[in-house]
C-alpha cells in the first residue's frame, strides 16, 4: 500500500496544556508489565502514516489510540465516552490551539486503568477534551479515541514495524540490533523527543537544528516559515486541523534531509503559516517537526531512557514523496462513517481544475460503487502514481456529478 500524504496535523502542538494543573496522582502510577516477560507484540493499525495502537481503559474497550511522541497525558478526544469509562473528573484544564484563538477548558480524570496485551497502567491520567473539537474517527475511517504518549513510551523501550503493523515493547534494554541498524541520539525536553537534523535546500542553503521527532505528525516535515526559502518552490494546502480550525500553509521539496549518518532525498515540507505559531498575538518559538512521513520508511526502536533511536530501512524506504496529487482532502462521517466527504480542495489542483468543491458526498469512485467503497479505497485511489486517472460521482445541492480528473504532481 502507498503512503498516505494525508495533511493532517495530529500532534502537541495542536493541543497544549494553558495551565500547569494536570497533576500527577498521589498515588503510586505508572505502566507495569503484568506478568514476568521480556518483552510483549502487540498488533497495530497504520493509517496516514500513523501508528494506532488497542488500548483498554478501566477494563472496557478496546479503543484505538494514536501512538504520539508530541504528547505528555493520554488525550481523550470523545468525551460521549467519559460516562461508560466510568471516569471521575478532579480538576478543569485549560487548552489552547496554535493560530492565536481557540482556549478550550477540558477536564482531568485521575486514577485511570489503562491497558493493553501484557500491560497495564495505573492510577493514570486522562484529559477529556470537549465534543466536536478534534474528531480523529474521520481522518481514519474508523473509531479512533485518543493519543496516548509519553505517559506510556517513558517506561519501555518500543520497537515498531510500520510495514508489519506491529509493535513490541520490552521491559528493559534487551533488544537486540540487526545489521545495518543505525542510532540516533535524541535529548527529552519537556517529555518530547528532539533530534538534530540538518536540511539542505533546493538552492543549496543548509539549516542545522533540533527537530521534534513526532510520531504524531502524518507529513515527513514540517519546518517554521522563516525557513520557506530552503524550497525554491511552493504551493499553498491545507496543513491540519486543531483546536483553532483548519491549518493552512505551504507545501515544498527540499534536497535532503540529514539526520545523523542518514540522507533521505528530497522530502516534502510543509510550512505552517506564521499566525499557527502565535498565542494571543505572542509569536512561539517553534522550529519544526520530522514526522509520519519520514519515520514511517523504518523499522524503529525508541528508548526514552537511553535517550536513543535505533532505525533500520524498511519496505517503504524508497517509496518517493508526493504531494498530495489530487488537492483532495477527504473524510469520512455519519454514524458508520460511510459519508465520504470532500473536506478541502487545494486550489490549482486537478481536483479544483474538474471542479470538484468543499462539501461534496462522493458515492462511486472509479469501477466501485457507494457499497464498495472505503476510506482507505479512496485514500489508496488518489494515492497512485502520477498520470493515474481517476474517476468519481459526487452528490451536491441533490444532484449526481460526473468528475474525472488525472493525478498531478505539482512541485
Amino acid at each position: 500500500m502507498k503512503i498516505h500524504i494525508l495533511t493532517y496535523i495530529i500532534t502537541a502542538h495542536l493541543l497544549l496544556a494553558y495551565l500547569p494543573g494536570a497533576r500527577a496522582s498521589d498515588q503510586e502510577s505508572g505502566f507495569r508489565f503484568n506478568r514476568d516477560r521480556r518483552s510483549v507484540t502487540i498488533p497495530i493499525k497504520v493509517r496516514n502514516n500513523l501508528a494506532v495502537i488497542p488500548l483498554e481503559i478501566n477494563d472496557r474497550g478496546p479503543f484505538y489510540f494514536i501512538l504520539d511522541t508530541g504528547v505528555n497525558t493520554t488525550i481523550l478526544t470523545e468525551p460521549i465516552m467519559a460516562h461508560l469509562l466510568e471516569l471521575e473528573f478532579s480538576q478543569t484544564i485549560f487548552l489552547y490551539g496554535l493560530g492565536g484563538e481557540g482556549i478550550v477548558e477540558a477536564v482531568l480524570a485521575e486514577n485511570v486503568k489503562i491497558s493493553m496485551n501484557g500491560i497495564t497502567g495505573k492510577n493514570m491520567n486522562l484529559i477529556v477534551i470537549p465534543e466536536n473539537i478534534l474528531s480523529f474517527s474521520e481522518v481514519f475511517g474508523f473509531p479512533v479515541y485518543g493519543v496516548i504518549g509519553y505517559d506510556f513510551l517513558k517506561n519501555f523501550p518500543v520497537e515498531i514495524s510500520y510495514s508489519s503493523e506491529s509493535m513490541r515493547v520490552f521491559r528493559e534494554s534487551t533488544y537486540r540490533l540487526r545489521r545495518r541498524t543505525e542510532t540516533i541520539p535524541f535529548r527529552v525536553i519537556q517529555g518530547k523527543p528532539y533530534v538534530e537534523a540538518t536540511i539542505v535546500g533546493t538552492n543549496g542553503d543548509s539549516l542545522t537544528t533540533h527537530l521534534l521527532l513526532d510520531l504524531g505528525a502524518s507529513h515527513p516535515v514540517y519546518l517554521n516559515r522563516r525557513y520557506m526559502h530552503l524550497s525554491d518552490e511552493t504551493v499553498s494546502g491545507f496543513l491540519g486541523k486543531g483546536i483553532s480550525g483548519n491549518l493552512m500553509g505551504k507545501i515544498g521539496r527540499v534536497d535532503k534531509l540529514i539526520i545523523g549518518e542518514t540522507e533521505i532525498e528530497a522530502p516534502i515540507v510543509s510550512y505552517p503559516d506564521a499566525e499557527f505559531l502565535q498565542f494571543q498575538g505572542q509569536r512561539i518559538h517553534w522550529e519544526g517537526i520530522i514526522g509520519g512521513g519520514i519515520i514511517k520508511r523504518y523499522h524503529i526502536i525508541l528508548d526514552y531512557e537511553r535517550e536513543k533511536m535505533f532505525i533500520r530501512r524498511s519496505p517503504f524506504y524508497r517509496q518517493p514523496f508526493h504531494t498530495n496529487l489530487s488537492g483532495l482532502e477527504v473524510v469520512a462521517r455519519g454514524s458508520n462513517m460511510r459519508d465520504f466527504i470532500i473536506h478541502y480542495v487545494r486550489p490549482g489542483s486537478v481536483a479544483y481544475e474538474a471542479g470538484l468543491l468543499a462539501g461534496d458526498r462522493i458515492i462511486s469512485l472509479d469501477t466501485q460503487s457507494y457499497r464498495q467503497i472505503t476510506l482507505d479505497n479512496i485514500l489508496n485511489a488518489l494515492s497512485q502514481n502520477e498520470g493515474a486517472v481517476i474517476s468519481m460521482v459526487v452528490i451536491r445541492d441533490n444532484k449526481l456529478l460526473n468528475k474525472r480528473f488525472r493525478l498531478r504532481e505539482d512541485l
